[in-house]
């Protein structure tokens, strides 16, 4: 028999065998079980098969106390999870009125299908878990001794359920104990790499104390379990002082919550004039809810033609300096600022390759600066190492960060200028 804190975790859909998406849900569950205190035997992906996919189902449910599906909620007829767990529990499915009416709701004014219907409809028995940012609900149930727990494939629906209703349930069903007892302190790292992160780790350690880390896109999410409380905090504390202050925080939190609490701390709005991020700061910016407390607007000014018309960027200036300089991003951040009725700028300038690149502006040079109305100006160089998208990830994240520190939130020590 199987230990009942070990999980399986099968991400669903032959996007991903195939490789035409890439699957995140596996990392993602993995450190959040394992924070949990599963020891998590391993993670699959199963394409749209009923065969492949109804066999690793069943050997799950016989080696682990708890299965995460991830995918195959869909209303077409690729989507199998609903009929596989129905079929693998020896139950029909069954249909629920009050999600398909939540259904509806969500698609008021437009044409809906009347395939949607089988988004409505779960393994007879298995309670409905509600999903407040799409159309498919989750569900969950026992298949012999194991606890299967179905999640729909988007991230952006996928994570906040597990956080708001999965979680909750599994404290319950295997005694985990309640999330206010310490026993877990989560941290997030910026503008760390994750070898980085791991030796800081590793030379900040104390004994009993274990961790496991999260890479999303602009940030590494980490927690700290075992040991006692005053140990993990003490590697917390370490961490910070060995990383800076800038680059480790408690808790879990993306660059542009810490901006956007500076920003409202200082009563100050933000514009943004941006070049080789194409508008990702403002995306990042408007990711949040209530972004227009602090986000004025901006602008993408690509081309030469651009910065000059729109940020009042001298051509002279641009001939004489060009484009990836401290006096253009300068000039971008006043233009800005000058343009809007905002309190801060903050302008992006870079070569995000592969073409472009100078014996002395190799791909992934970068300039930033920050202009606040009647207060600080700061400019500085970057140097980030990939391809095209890191580039502009990494340009994003630490724009977000290096505008914080002229806030005076936090010091942005010379040392934080390659990633």
């Amino acid at each position: 028999m199987c230990e009942p804190r070990t999980a399986v975790i099968i991400s669903a859909g032959t996007e991903l065998t195939e490789g035409i998406i890439q699957d995140s849900h596996v990392r993602f569950l993995s450190a959040e079980l394992t924070g949990l205190g599963f020891a998590v035997l391993r993670g699959v992906q199963v394409p749209d098969a009923a065969a492949l996919f109804g066999a690793e189902l069943d050997r799950a449910t016989r080696e682990a106390g708890l299965v995460v599906i991830t995918g195959g909620l869909g209303p077409t007829s690729d989507d199998l999870t609903r009929e596989l767990v129905a079929e693998a529990a020896g139950v029909g499915l069954e249909f629920h009125e009050e999600a398909w009416q939540r259904i509806l709701e969500r698609f008021r004014g437009r044409p809906i299908s009347e395939t949607n219907r089988t988004q409505a409809t779960a393994p007879a028995g298995f309670p409905l878990i509600a999903n407040p940012n799409g159309t498919a609900p989750g569900f969950h149930g026992r298949i012999g001794g194991a606890l299967v727990v179905a999640l729909p494939g988007p991230p952006s629906e996928l994570r906040p359920m597990f956080a708001s209703d999965v979680v909750p349930l599994l404290r319950e069903r295997f005694s985990l104990g309640s999330a206010a007892d310490g026993s877990i302190l989560r941290g997030t790292a910026f503008m760390v790499p994750e070898s980085a992160l791991e030796e800081a780790l590793r030379a900040c350690r104390r004994d009993g104390v274990r961790w496991g880390t999260r890479v999303d896109e602009d940030r590494i999410a980490f927690s700290l379990r075992g040991g006692a409380r005053a140990d993990r905090e003490a590697v917390l504390a370490d961490l910070e002082a060995h990383l800076g202050a800038l680059r480790v925080r408690g808790g879990e939190r993306r660059p542009a919550e810490v901006l956007t609490e500076a920003l409202l701390r200082k009563g100050v709005t933000l514009v943004t004039a941006e070049s080789c991020t194409g508008g990702l700061l403002g995306k990042y910016m408007t990711d949040l809810p209530g972004s227009s407390r602090v986000f004025w607007g901006g602008w993408v000014a690509y081309s030469y033609e651009a910065k000059r018309r729109l940020l009042g960027v001298e051509a002279a200036l641009l001939e004489a300096h060009g484009a990836v300089s401290r006096e253009a991003v300068t000039a971008m951040a006043r233009g800005a600022l000058e343009a809007s009725c905002a309190g801060m700028s903050l302008a992006v300038s870079g070569i995000a390759g592969p073409e472009g690149a100078t014996p002395d502006k190799p791909v992934g040079t970068v300039w930033m600066a920050c202009h606040v109305r009647g207060g600080a100006e700061a400019a500085r160089p970057f140097w980030f190492s990939g391809g095209r998208e890191p580039v502009r990830r990494k340009t994003a994240v630490a724009g977000m960060l290096f505008a914080e520190s002229v806030l005076g939130s936090r010091e942005f020590l010379d040392t934080v200028t390659k990633w």
